[in-house]
């Protein structure tokens, strides 16, 4: 539905009430009453107001690290203000899909507007296929200038595997060999390149398994300017029913808290599934990886996220705000090109076992 409140235009705008209706006269906005209040055509304030408007608005990064929010770009539901972001790394750009999709796919009559502007970011969602990906089965629902977009160079990143929709299980398969070429010109090592390849792999069966539908895959290299060491970020991230409720299938944790199920997902012996008892150990062997790598990787399912960070000699696991609070599940591990040592299983349930028990 088009139509919105009045605090939800103001909520929209960022203004007051008495600055909403000033800006009612001057923009000669429409009105008309439902449910007895009164409502405004959310389109109409959009194009009307948000996109005449040169005022530079507050920025926000969405990163792997935190600190910033969907909701801090998102004044109202189904209204996305990319000219907010300031930054944006690859799991930003999946909570953000992930969060647009879960808003599309929760009501048939929802309607999104991206707000657009000619910023490097804008610029780079467009670049690694975003706005094709967001389009995908609801086009008609999905309102954004286009010609508003800058094409810039994106020197920022190097995008070793753009956005990609991975419709059925297995089919990442088709797209891994598009990964080592681009990877060993990076410079990355085959070593490193071998652990990729298992990793995505893992993690795409993972959410076909947890979110019973489709999941989408980035890949970016990462270089800072003050090292010579090279990392990779893999963000993959889905709109299902999510890690907790999945685990609950199986009765043994139907009555666990959905705050105990995230972190003991990744025990090797926890699994949704009864019939294969060897089952359930391959998020435990990715938290091997990054454990060996001293690299870090945060899950967020639902509306709860964890933060495995192990970039410190110490083992660090918490909990952490999620970046977006919406159906599903997001991951995203940071690698770094450098020897991998090998990490038992038993010493990763270790670690999330003296995690379970402080919570």
């Amino acid at each position: 539905m088009d139509l919105i409140t009045i605090s939800e235009a103001c909520r929209l705008l960022g203004v007051s009430r008495p600055t909403l209706d000033s800006y009612r006269k001057k923009y000669n906005l429409q009105t008309s009453k439902f449910g007895g209040k009164i409502r405004l055509s959310k389109t109409e304030v959009i194009k009307k107001i948000l996109l005449s408007q040169n005022e530079t608005p507050e920025r926000y990064t969405l990163s792997i690290f935190g600190g910033s929010y969907i909701r801090q770009i998102e004044p109202i539901p189904g209204v996305y203000d990319l000219r907010k972001i300031k930054g944006i790394d690859a799991f930003g750009v999946m909570a953000l899909l992930c969060s647009i999709k879960a808003y599309l796919n929760h009501n048939e009559l929802n309607e999104v507007h991206l707000l657009l502007d000619g910023s490097p970011f804008c610029s780079y969602l467009e670049s690694i296929g975003f706005f094709a990906e967001v389009e995908r089965s609801h086009r008609d629902r999905v309102s954004c200038d286009y010609s508003l977009l800058k094409k810039i160079p994106q020197t920022r990143v190097a995008v070793i595997l753009p956005l990609h929709l991975i419709g059925y299980r297995g089919a990442e398969k088709k797209i891994l060999n598009e990964l080592y070429d681009p990877l060993l010109k990076q410079g990355f090592s085959e070593s490193c390149c071998g652990y990729i390849g298992w990793i995505v792999g893992e993690l795409c069966d993972n959410a076909h398994t947890h979110s019973e539908g489709p999941c989408y895959l980035i890949v970016e290299a990462l270089q800072k300017s003050s090292t010579e060491t090279r990392y990779l970020s893999i963000a993959i991230g889905d709109t299902g029913i999510g890690i907790p409720v999945s685990l609950k299938k199986n009765t043994r944790y139907e009555n666990e808290e959905d705050r105990r199920l995230l972190p003991m997902a990744f025990k090797s012996e926890v699994s949704r599934m009864e019939v294969e008892p060897k089952r359930g150990k391959g998020l435990n062997d990715i938290i091997g990886i990054s454990k060996g790598n001293r690299s870090c990787l945060r899950v967020e399912s639902n509306n709860l996220a964890v933060m495995f960070d192990f970039r410190k000699n110490a083992s660090e696991l918490e909990f952490v705000a999620p970046i977006v609070q919406t159906p599903g599940t997001r991951f995203c591990l940071l690698l770094i090109d450098a020897e991998f040592k090998e990490v038992p299983r038993i010493e990763v349930n270790n670690v999330i076992n003296e995690f379970l028990e402080r919570i």
